[in-house]
């Protein structure tokens, strides 16, 4: 019986995937996994409960492929290059399971966008540890407020993530090492941040 729920949910990843919540067809899985739509709602209930836990079987795909254990501790830049590397390998070996992940998180339907918000901020919690990192190494001025302090910082580490997003889009069989350039242009930017870039000599 697990194998036809798994089956049932393969399916489903790569129907909800492809024409988002609306306009995917639960009769369509049916066809695809070979089973009856009483079935379907036999293990799920409905739609919607179908579609969350097609999200979660994808999600718990991505944790298991990419082992957050493995990932570079105490770096913030090799932590941010390393975590792209991985997702774009992710992406290219379960290209429905991505989609379906990014689809969930970027625009989910309305009746459930609160339940996966919540989802989603639990897996966040790994970039709050990198982010964190930084103002454990720092004393801000009193001037400075922590909020635009670490708005800052966080606009750094996503202009980092995009930086590093296209260069493995063009180069992908790039190591760390060949992203070592990314890393110092990073820590040349926090510099900036935490000098200040104008003389007032």
């Amino acid at each position: 019986m697990e194998d036809k729920r798994d089956k049932i949910l393969q399916v489903a990843v790569r129907e909800f995937a492809e024409h988002g919540y609306k306009a995917a067809s639960t009769n369509q899985i049916c066809d695809a996994a070979g089973v009856s739509k009483g079935l379907i709602f036999h293990y799920f209930g409905s739609k919607e409960k179908l579609y969350t836990a097609a999200v979660a079987y994808s999600m718990d795909l991505a944790m298991r492929e990419v082992s957050m254990e493995e990932m570079p501790k105490g770096d913030f830049v090799q932590g941010a290059i390393w975590s792209t590397k991985q997702k774009l390998s992710f992406s290219r070996k379960y290209p429905a399971v991505f989609q379906l992940i990014m689809q969930s998180y970027a625009n989910p339907p309305a009746v459930l966008a609160e339940r996966l918000r919540a989802y989603y901020a639990e897996l966040m919690q790994v970039q709050e540890v990198y982010v964190n990192q930084v103002f454990e190494k720092v004393t801000l001025r009193e001037d400075v407020s922590y909020e635009d302090a670490r708005d800052v910082v966080q606009g750094l580490f996503d202009y980092t993530i995009k930086m590093a997003t296209d260069y493995m889009q063009r180069h992908p069989n790039a190591t760390m090492e060949d992203m070592q350039p990314l890393a110092d242009k990073f820590k040349n930017m926090m510099a900036i941040v935490e000098r200040g870039m104008v003389d007032k000599a």
